[in-house]
């Protein structure tokens, strides 16, 4: 992969910070109209999306806090970087959505145990549509955002956009359901909405936590990694490799075997030749320690 020019990036810097700014506004209006209309309209899968979207303001300004402090420079105290400030907005955003959802799951039980004889207004299904295809817009320039900045936080805003996405089509087709007489599915498609939420939630803590614990990258990349090694003149043979991702970095760890009869100078142009080829292969990566040893 070739590296792209700053203005490339700084582009696609702009383009997130606008989407969140954007999707701010769009979530804000939609979870007061939705929460307005789901409680005229007798809605517990409306009022759930709706409670999804609030999440959804409180994500993008973790976003936004972790992006920015995640780009500042390493210093004496932290001489990583402070990109791991991304891994722990994911944490605080899956963990307010896993909250958000518990309280309906609960209410929802009760309606569906007293047979609550629910009947929404069509309004309810138009405004689901509208939320529908609003998040999928957000999802979209989200989802490229995360991937061309390689930003965890983006990454998992993006996510949490698509569950929403899926959970506005689910109050959808339980309005129309629900018109047809079966009055028990609006509650149940607010618990099974809850239930995709948790889910989705627990994924973005589970990446979360990898990243804040360190967890060594896919032995796929890994491998890819030593076959890009061997292929620099002068490597003979790659012992170890290990990665993990630090904020939108990727740090690896490389051991590797270089003739013994080589100066160290050369032994130095090797190791810089293997930097600027990984590098050059993959822009995330960042800082890279290798360690030499003579080969046997």
């Amino acid at each position: 992969m070739k590296h792209k020019t700053p203005k490339s990036s700084e582009k696609c810097e702009a383009c997130a910070r606008n989407t969140i700014l954007a999707g701010i506004l769009a979530n804000f209006f939609l979870a007061i109209f939705k929460l307005f209309v789901g409680f005229l309209g007798r809605s517990r899968a409306l009022i759930g999306s709706g409670l999804c979207n609030l999440s959804d303001v409180g994500s993008s300004f973790v976003v936004i806090i972790g992006i920015k402090f995640s780009k500042k420079q390493a210093d004496n105290r932290y001489p990583y970087g402070y990109g791991k400030i991304e891994f722990i907005a994911q944490v605080v955003m899956s963990v307010t959505m896993i909250l958000g959802t518990v309280a309906l799951i609960l209410s929802s039980f009760i309606v569906i145990a007293k047979r609550t004889l629910v009947i929404q207004h069509m309004v309810v299904f138009f405004v689901a549509i509208l939320s529908a295809i609003i998040n999928a817009l957000i999802f979209k320039f989200s989802h490229c955002g995360g991937k061309e900045l390689n930003s965890p936080s983006l990454k998992a805003h993006a996510e949490h956009n698509k569950i929403d996405v899926i959970s506005s089509l689910l109050v959808a087709v339980g309005v129309i359901v629900t018109r047809k007489g079966m009055h028990w599915v609006d509650p149940a498609i607010a618990i099974f909405e809850c239930a995709h939420v948790l889910h989705g939630s627990l994924g973005i803590l589970k990446e979360g936590l990898r990243g804040i614990m360190d967890t060594n990258l896919p032995g796929g990349y890994l491998e890819n990694v030593k076959t890009t090694v061997l292929r620099v003149k002068g490597v003979n043979k790659v012992t170890q490799v290990r990665g993990r991702q630090s904020g939108r970095q990727i740090v690896l760890n490389i051991i590797m075997q270089l003739n013994p009869d080589i100066t160290v100078l050369e032994a130095k142009k090797i190791n810089a030749s293997v930097k600027a080829y990984l590098r050059g292969e993959d822009k995330h990566i960042g800082n890279i320690s290798i360690q030499v040893t003579p080969a046997e």
